[in-house]
Order: C-alpha cells, then sequence, then structure tokens
C-alpha cells in the first residue's frame, strides 16, 4: 500500500526518496535543492526489488522501521522531517551500537553513492559531447 505524500505513514517508497535525497546532501553539502535524486531512487528500488527474497523481505522491513523511528518523539515519520531531522537520525544510525542500524546505512550510502556518481559521470560526459559539437 504506497502512502500519499501527506499522510503521515511509514512509506519504503517515499523513505528511500527522503534518504537518497539526505545521503547526496551529507556527500555533495554544496549541492543546491535542484539536484535531481529521481534516478538515485529509481537505482535504489530497482535494487531493492532485485534482491533476493529474504534478503528483499529484511530489507523492506528495516527501510520501514527507519522510517517509522521517529514518530514516537516528533510524530512524523522519516521521510516528513526537515532536512536538519533527517541528517540527525541518518548519523545516529550511522554511529549506533546495533550492528543493523548501521548495516542498512551502510547499504544505502554505497547506493547512493554509486548512483550519483554515475549520474554525474553521465552528465560530464553528456557535457563534453555537446562541448566537442560546438
Amino acid at each position: 500500500m504506497k502512502s500519499k505524500p501527506g499522510q503521515l505513514v511509514p512509506s519504503i517508497e517515499e523513505c528511500v526518496k527522503a534518504l537518497a535525497d539526505t545521503l547526496v546532501r551529507i556527500e555533495r553539502p554544496e549541492t543546491d535543492r535542484s539536484e535531481n535524486v529521481a534516478p538515485i531512487v529509481s537505482f535504489l528500488l530497482a535494487t531493492l526489488a532485485k534482491m533476493p527474497d529474504y534478503l528483499r523481505v529484511a530489507f523492506r522491513i528495516l527501510t520501514l522501521v527507519f522510517d517509522a523511528w521517529p514518530l514516537v518523539v516528533t510524530g512524523k515519520p522519516f521521510h516528513r522531517l526537515d532536512l536538519a531531522g533527517r541528517i540527525n537520525q541518518v548519523e545516529q544510525w550511522n554511529q549506533s551500537r546495533l550492528v543493523f542500524r548501521q548495516a542498512l546505512i551502510a547499504f544505502y550510502r554505497s547506493f547512493v553513492i554509486f548512483g550519483l556518481y554515475s549520474e554525474l559521470s553521465k552528465e560530464d560526459a553528456y557535457r563534453g559531447v555537446c562541448t566537442k559539437q560546438d
């Protein structure tokens, strides 16, 4: 069941989108809001969909737990927090003594960075082709 953007329920798609945006901003703080994370989100969701069943189910559950985590304190899921709140939660999970929390952030960070730099490489290649044609 997909949630509508205004709903305050945990959502895998919305969480992945917010997490990708947050990790891109942590990795490249100089980027502005116009940084397009849609291709990275598509890549992450496709990666999750292609996992073996036993991993896919575990990562979906962990992603929902991650999205729901701040509900008790803030009344909002992760994907509805402001940027500072999202960065704070990512850092808390990354520095947690619970290995599954660290592993979830490491998984998403690895794939976000891969997707980000793949997109930047495509943009650079496109700019190079356009420059050579001019």
